[in-house]
Formats: structure tokens, C-alpha cells, sequence
């Protein structure tokens, strides 16, 4: 079976020998110093505009050259984050070691190399003097966070009773269905917001190393609910944590006026959003009022 190391010696030949390649680095695990032998390949591309295509043609042919591709998907554009991507799994590669890539046209804005959020690139070719720590809007980010505080406020409060309704009704699937949307992810974001502020958006991802270490074994010991019946009392211990964090935020960075958050618009419970440090992260959860019933 091919190891990680071949796959990104193949992937670092492609990309130097494609004239319309400006740069490619490795982000993700590789960037942030995470990667290990099951780690992915998250790969972004700096293009020249209208090569997209093309590139990623030539991509696939370099590594079908180490291994047939078994597995493809390209995501339907446009993308949640605004970007074309695609993933690729090797017939001869463990399926761990899945190659996600991303690319950029060239003169395009984005955050990929905001390093505090998404960590040092791995450069494999920069043929332009592309890759370059990026400069963070710390007021629109400030903004932002402020905007989530407020609205998780609202949300937890409206909607956490959800969780323990269900498991008074014995449904234990609806139950676990809204105690991760709207107990245990709202309490991770306070969580965030609280201790690792740059990094509030990216849910259940990475949390043992953005979290403080009591913090962490906390969100540890709700995250998998022994059955139906333990949903009132956990759900009661989050709500704790939850107001202790936002409380600790108050303190820090008192609440200034802003737009009211209307409470129905709340975000069906799904997947963490992306956040997008890894061009493999899950998206954003489609906003709209849950079912409640």
C-alpha cells in the first residue's frame, strides 16, 4: 500500500511541473503540525484564472500515474466557502490517506493563509511569491464574534429544551439529533469564543487543542450520552457551562448594542461548519427553523 509520503512526492511534481500552477501548498494537519501517518492531503492551488479545469485534469493524471483514482467527487459549484474542491481516493492508498484539494485563481481574496486560524502552509512550489502570511480583518472578525455571542445566547436559551422533551418521550434518535445541535454545539461555541476566540467557528473540530485541558474533558464527558434517559441531567450540566462561559465573556468584553437575533431562525443540527482551515471541513448547517415538534 502507498504511504503518505509518496502521495505528496507525486502531488509536489504535479504541481511544479504544471505551468499553470502559481503556488500549491499543504494546509490542514501538515500546517497546523497535527499530520501523522492517517492524516489526509489537503492541498491548495494558487491557478491562473480560467485553468481550473485544466489543473485539475493534470492532477488526476499524476497521481493515476502512482495509483488509479477509485473514488472522485468534485462539489457541486458553487461551493459552501466559494471555491472548487474536490476529493480523491486511490485504489492501492489507505482510504485515510484521501487527497482534498482546493483551488484559487490567481488575484482571487481569500483566507487560506490567515495563520492563526489556519496554520503555516507547507509550500510546494511558489512560482509568484504567492504564499505569504495574510493579513486578518480584526475588526470584521471581532464583529462576527460579537454577532455569535449574542445569538448562541438566544439560541441555547430557545431551543435546548429540545433535547431532554424528546427523551421524554422515549425517542431516543430525536433526542441525540438535537442535544449535538442545540446543547453540545452551542456550548462548544461558547467554549471558543471563550478560550480560543480566533478559532470560534470551528465547532467540534480540533477541540483538544484549542480547548483548555478541564474545559476539554467536559465537552468529553457530554459528548456521547449513555442513553435517553441521561439527556435531562446532561443537558442541565451543559446549561451550567454554558452560562459560565458566556458569563466569563461578559466580563471580558462587555455586550455593545446590536441587531436583535430573532430566535426562530435558528440552524437545523448537522454537521460542524467548515471554517475553513482545511479545504476538507464540513460546511455550515443550512440555516432555518428546526423541527420542534
Amino acid at each position: 500500500m502507498l504511504d503518505r509520503a509518496a502521495i505528496i512526492q507525486t502531488l509536489s511534481a504535479a504541481v511544479r511541473a504544471d505551468p499553470d500552477v502559481r503556488a500549491a501548498w499543504l494546509g490542514g494537519s501538515d500546517a497546523n503540525g497535527r499530520a501523522d501517518e492517517r492524516s489526509d492531503v489537503d492541498l491548495f492551488l494558487v491557478v491562473r484564472p480560467g485553468s481550473v479545469d485544466a489543473v485539475a485534469e493534470r492532477l488526476e493524471t499524476g497521481l493515476a500515474a502512482l495509483s488509479p483514482i477509485r473514488l472522485r467527487l468534485r462539489l457541486p459549484h458553487p461551493t459552501w466557502h466559494g471555491f472548487p474542491q474536490a476529493f480523491l481516493q486511490l485504489r492501492d492508498a489507505p482510504p485515510d490517506l484521501m487527497v482534498d484539494w482546493l483551488m484559487i485563481e490567481e488575484g482571487t481574496p481569500h483566507p487560506w493563509l490567515e495563520e492563526d486560524r489556519h496554520g503555516r502552509p507547507v509550500v510546494l512550489v511558489d512560482r509568484g511569491g504567492l504564499v505569504t502570511p495574510a493579513a486578518p480583518d480584526l475588526a470584521a472578525r471581532a464583529a462576527a464574534r460579537a454577532r455569535r455571542r449574542e445569538e448562541l445566547r438566544v439560541r441555547f436559551e430557545l431551543f435546548s429544551h429540545l433535547a431532554p422533551k424528546q427523551a421524554g418521550r422515549g425517542l431516543p434518535v430525536d433526542g441525540q439529533l438535537f442535544w449535538q445541535g442545540m446543547v453540545l454545539r452551542p456550548l462548544v461555541d461558547a467554549l471558543r469564543l471563550l478560550h480560543c476566540p480566533e478559532r470560534y467557528d470551528y465547532g467540534l473540530r480540533y477541540l483538544r487543542d484549542d480547548l483548555p485541558a478541564d474545559a476539554y474533558r467536559e465537552v468529553c464527558a457530554l459528548a456521547y450520552p449513555p442513553d435517553v434517559d441521561a439527556l435531562p441531567a446532561m443537558t442541565a450540566r451543559a446549561a451550567a457551562l454554558f452560562e459560565g462561559a458566556m458569563r466569563a465573556l461578559d466580563a471580558a468584553t462587555p455586550v455593545r448594542a446590536a441587531p436583535p437575533v430573532e430566535g426562530p431562525r435558528a440552524a437545523a443540527p448537522g454537521p460542524a461548519p467548515s471554517a475553513a482551515g482545511s479545504p476538507g471541513r464540513s460546511p455550515a448547517p443550512p440555516r432555518g427553523r428546526p423541527e420542534t415538534r
